[in-house]
């Protein structure tokens, strides 16, 4: 008897009487639609001498067949069986033998996967891999692209200055800003006749402003006039004023 066909021992009257165990727990039967094997049932026996009956569930009527369905077993008896997948039947089924001691008081069932689907479901995983494999490729050279938007970045930052020049920049415009002659980049190679006339008129204030102070500390006492506090701060706040005014032109001049 060839071991390599059994492809399951069922043990009979080993622990009570008529107790069914099964050596495998499950048993696979690979074929192919239009194929067919034959294999064997041990069927091992520890009481006394018995019937036992063998069947198949619905999804295998058809697709396992008993040589002996109903064998008398003295010790051990192998018990034939022909396993076929039609040509046009299903490429995988899935279904259990029944094993039925003491005239039908016992019955016990063992699964069983009858088809052969390895090459079957290993071509899709092939197929998928060098799919993945595929799209990777496609994705590797788009990985320089992600550095430029740094470089853009670091470059804006450069240009746009830094420290104190750049806030002393900032805070001079908006500074200057604030006085309504002023004209920006647009006075550097020269200003119209409306805008020279504050200039004018703030150097003309800047002189008369400092020729009274000087007049004030060079005349005598007897020809001095009296300058009250209000005069005094109203004096100072336009001579600050348009010592500015004439500094900011100066310097937007240059």
């Amino acid at each position: 008897m060839n071991l390599e066909q059994i492809f399951q021992n069922v043990i009979i009257n080993r622990q009570e009487i008529n107790s069914i165990e099964f050596e495998k727990e499950n048993i696979e039967i690979p074929l192919y639609p239009g194929g067919e094997q034959t294999f064997e049932i041990l069927i091992t026996n520890y009481g006394s001498p018995t019937h036992i009956h063998l069947s198949v569930s619905d999804e295998l009527k058809g697709q396992i067949t008993f040589l002996r369905d109903n064998p008398y077993v003295l010790q051990k008896e192998y018990v034939s069986a022909v396993a076929r997948i039609p040509q046009d039947g299903r490429v995988l089924t899935n279904g259990q033998i029944f094993i039925t001691a003491g005239y039908g008081s016992k019955k016990k069932s063992f699964p069983v996967q009858l088809g052969k689907v390895e090459a079957k479901t290993q071509e899709p995983q092939k197929d998928e891999l060098d799919k993945w494999e595929e799209e990777s490729e496609e994705l590797r050279p788009s990985r320089p692209f992600v550095v430029e938007p740094a470089k853009k970045a670091s470059r804006s930052r450069m240009s746009g200055g830094s420290g104190f020049g750049g806030i002393s920049a900032s805070a001079f415009k908006n500074f200057r800003g604030g006085f309504p002659a002023s004209s920006g980049k647009r006075t550097r190679k020269g200003t119209g006749e409306n805008e020279r006339f504050p200039l004018i008129l703030a150097l003309g204030g800047f002189l008369l402003l400092v020729s009274s102070f000087l007049l004030y500390f060079l005349l005598p006492e007897s020809l001095q006039f009296d300058v009250s506090f209000t005069q005094s701060l109203l004096f100072s706040i336009l001579f600050v004023t348009c010592t500015t005014y004439i500094l900011l032109k100066f310097m937007d001049e240059i």
